[in-house]
């Protein structure tokens, strides 16, 4: 035992970073260097031997190892060195190729260790070899694999952040094979806005939590082209930290449009398939049923699973079966991709149904018939539809009359009997006003106000619901606009908020100037009412107008809606969003009411502490 390796058996036993090393380290060699004395090296026999050297031959001494690596991963290895020197954070760790006795490379991943004395300074050299060149051939296979399927490597150093990309991920970005990425410019590959966002959070969430990932994005390389690829993330700890995080990135491009067509493409075939207002099925080569829509189970009067059970043939008229049967064949041996013809089907209940068919093909690459699409109108007598339709109006002017009736007991008896309770609490009150101190009578007369506000909130839902279209004209906005403005500026003013409009004085919508004022009033005191007090207050009307809709535009910077809460309850009758004490929450289901009355629609747009814009579309004619 030389004195090399006597010091370094006494620092194992002294020092436990020392043991801790080589505990960790599964070892195909070892070697320890005097760093005083650069030309005292000592490496153990089982380096020797993987190389294929016998270790007794004293012309291999430590130092011959320069002789058989690859010199380009020497000048690498002599760098790293350095570096660890330098800066006892920087690992020493990378692999090299020797050159085996019988001329084969072997790859042999080397670590090293600097023992330093108590100033820091680097004395001693202990390392390990291990060889891994299964390990290796296996990767530079797998590296092949992965860049025929266009999968490529990466690797981040959580310590010092340093990024490695495989040539394959630099194919991927369009970059050059010597282009050094960071985690920064990693991440700005990725399409600003959700793409980049999400990558952000999974990176974050994997530093923080531990968390992998897999996610399919999109990024845009460096010659500008966007890209879908699929990136996979995987943390890996090293006592109960994250040591660095790696993965593999794939170029789908190809694969994701592809399948984005196919889905748009398959859904709106299904869109148009299951709701389409004729009857549509999908039939094999011998009639078979094989998907039907609900409309054509209703012309049929069968289910679906029914109509599985069937061919076309079970249920159509036998003087109409032999034409339907030639122009099929016609389809299948090719002298025709479609036919139509007027045909009688069976009932369930073994009436006659007239119908229009329409029949295409759908074969597959080699020409042969997958499937037929068969669309199916009824077109069974006219006048038994008109009958039907008489009994249906009939039915609706009866129900009609009804709703009128219970419109009339709503707003005449019980506002008379609301009425009648308020009166006589009023009466009460001026004749015993000490048996108003009483809580419960008080909790009385606070509920007769509510009743009677209540049913003067739902007479007026009634009544507008009532509104017959007859009744609509073509009114100018803008004075109606100008009038409410007038009469609410005194309002706008003491509240600091400034109202603009940019509406032409010919525009002109169509509804009833009663509810116009009304909507245009609600829109105008609930932005002053929602105003913000952290900033200047304003209220925008402006308008846009397309082939449907004249749109009037509502725009304020003042409290904002969380749509994400509300959105679905913003117009519910007495729904309210803020703390505000004389929010009742019915101005909104009343405005929305009239403007459905008039034929037209409200659609908002709001965020949180912004603003908000209602618009408010009417319909540019009646019908």
């Amino acid at each position: 035992m030389n004195y090399l390796q006597k010091e370094l058996y006494d620092l194992i036993k002294s020092d436990d970073t020392i043991f801790e090393f080589i505990q960790n380290n599964s070892l195909d060699g070892m070697w320890y260097w005097d760093l005083e004395n650069p030309e005292n090296e000592w490496m153990n026999k089982r380096f020797w031997e993987a190389l294929g050297y016998n270790p007794e031959n004293k012309a291999h001494k430590a130092s011959a190892w320069q002789n058989i690596i690859n010199q380009d991963d020497l000048k690498i290895a002599v760098a790293n060195f350095q570096k660890h020197l330098s800066d006892p954070n920087f690992p020493y760790d990378q692999v090299v190729r020797y050159t085996h006795k019988n001329g084969r490379i072997v790859w042999i991943r080397c670590k090293g260790l600097a023992i330093r004395n108590k100033k820091g300074v680097p004395i001693r050299m202990l390392g390990s070899h291990i060889e891994v060149t299964k390990l290796k051939e296996q990767e530079r296979f797998l590296e092949r694999c992965n860049h025929e399927a266009h999968i490529g490597f990466w690797e981040m150093d959580v310590s010092n952040k340093n990024v490695i990309w495989s040539n394959t991920t630099k194919n991927i970005h369009e970059v050059e094979e010597d282009y050094e990425p960071s985690l920064d410019t990693g991440i700005n590959f990725y399409k600003k806005g959700f793409n980049r966002d999400r990558i952000t959070e999974l990176v974050l969430q994997a530093l923080k939590n531990g968390e992998g990932f897999t996610e399919e994005l999109q990024i845009v390389t460096k010659l500008n082209n966007t890209k879908w690829v699929k990136v996979i993330g995987i943390p890996e700890k090293n006592n109960e930290s994250i040591r660095r995080i790696y993965g593999t990135i794939q170029d789908i491009d190809l694969i994701k449009t592809n399948e984005i067509k196919l889905k748009q493409s398959e859904q709106a075939f299904r869109g148009s398939f299951e709701n389409a207002a004729i009857g549509m099925a999908i039939l094999d080569s011998n009639g078979k049923w094989l998907k039907v829509n609900q409309t054509l189970c209703n012309i049929l009067g069968y289910t679906a699973l029914e109509m599985y059970d069937l061919t076309f043939q079970d249920i159509t008229h036998p003087e109409d079966l032999d034409l339907d049967l030639h122009l099929l064949k016609e389809i299948i041996v090719g002298k025709r991709d479609h036919y139509k013809m007027d045909k009688r089907y069976f009932h369930k209940n073994g009436h006659i149904v007239y119908i229009h068919l329409a029949v295409s093909v759908v074969r597959d690459i080699n020409d042969d018939v997958l499937h037929f699409v068969s669309q199916i109108v009824d077109i069974t007598l006219i006048k038994e539809q008109e009958i039907r339709m008489e009994k249906i109006i009939s039915i609706t002017k009866d129900q009609n009359e009804r709703l009128k009736n219970f419109a009339h007991i709503v707003s005449h008896n019980l506002r008379s009997h609301s009425g009648g309770i308020s009166a006589l609490l009023g009466i009460l009150k001026s004749e015993e006003p000490d048996f108003f101190k009483n809580e419960m009578v008080q909790l009385l007369e606070t509920s007769s106000q509510n009743l009677e506000e209540t049913i003067s909130d739902l007479s007026e839902i009634v009544q507008i619901n009532m509104l017959s279209k007859e009744t609509l004209t073509n009114i100018p906005i803008k004075p109606i606009i100008d009038q409410q403005i007038e009469s609410i500026l005194p309002l706008a003013e003491i509240n600091k908020v400034k109202i603009k409009t940019n509406i032409p004085e010919d525009l002109e919508v169509i509804g009833i100037k009663a509810y116009l004022d009304s909507i245009v009033l609600n829109f105008i005191t609930n932005a002053i009412k929602y105003r913000s007090n952290e900033r200047e207050s304003y209220l925008q009307i402006e308008y846009k107008k397309n082939s449907t809709y004249t749109s009037i535009e509502f725009t304020d910077n003042g409290l904002g809606i969380n749509l994400d809460l509300h959105k679905n309850k913003l117009f519910g009758m007495y729904k309210t969003f803020h703390q505000n004490k004389d929010s009742k929450g019915i101005g909104l289901f009343i405005t929305k009411t009239q403007v459905e009355a008039l034929g037209g629609k409200i659609e908002v747009e709001s965020t949180e502490n912004i603003g908000t814009t209602f618009k408010v579309n009417f319909r540019n004619e009646k019908n």
